[in-house]
């Protein structure tokens, strides 16, 4: 295992990692990656696309929320940003309300409101009917917003503990995880102990992490879709 520091209490950590057996992600080219990620993407907004409803032609007798009849409300979900806002009943969406567009109220927290723009006037604008017309665009955005954020830690991280002292910053605040598990006075929590699974992955059965790593290959974007 190599030469062995204390770091916090009497758990351990090891200077020089055990040798590493296992087997990463499946070898691709650089573009293989995100061909795959944009083929799974592309086929999920074409597959959620709303069949009835047209971008650029007439769309009479197309019928939006609350009239149209589900009881699935994860269907739902898409359906309450783009039409119709089921928790917010009040007069700026009230049918003639609406082509005034009056704006709506929301009620917030400790009694607070909140008055936004009426939104019903974009309703036949392009960008509009093209998120009707694929809502999973929608779902798209948040996951760009949301590995914007992901990508930041690590130029955070880099920023602030310099790219050399990464790795032991991430070091020691794992083995204070660890101390936690096996030394406080929460340690009854835990009844197995993180050191002895992994003992048991690092010693003979590296072949488990390769499938761990590979299941997290195939997870992370098609399980997330999905």
């Amino acid at each position: 295992m190599g030469v062995i520091d204390s770091v916090v209490g009497n758990v351990t950590a090891p200077t020089q990692p055990p040798e590493w057996n296992s087997k990463g992600m499946f070898q691709l080219p650089e573009w293989g990656e995100p061909v795959i990620v944009f083929g799974i993407l592309f086929t999920s907004m074409y597959m959620t696309r709303r069949k009835d409803f047209s971008i650029f032609g007439s769309n009479h007798g197309y019928r939006a929320l609350p009239l149209d009849t589900t009881d699935d409300d994860s269907a739902r979900s898409s359906d309450d940003l783009l039409y119709y806002d089921i928790d917010n009943e009040n007069d700026g969406q009230d049918p003639i309300a609406s082509t005034k567009r009056l704006p709506k109220r929301r009620d917030l927290w400790c009694g607070l409101k909140l008055r936004t723009p009426n939104s019903s006037r974009f309703a036949n604008h392009l960008h509009s009917r093209l998120l009707q017309k694929f809502p999973f665009l929608i779902e798209m955005f948040y996951w760009i917003i949301t590995y914007l954020f992901y990508r930041m830690t690590k130029v955070v991280s880099k920023a602030v503990f310099h790219a050399d002292k990464v790795w032991e910053v991430a070091q020691q605040n794992g083995v204070r995880i660890l101390w936690f598990e096996q030394e406080s006075m929460f340690s009854w929590i835990f009844p197995i102990r993180e050191h002895d699974v992994q003992h048991w992955f690092m010693n003979d059965h590296q072949g488990g992490l390769t499938f761990l790593n590979r299941a997290y290959a195939l997870i992370h974007i098609p399980g997330t879709v999905g």
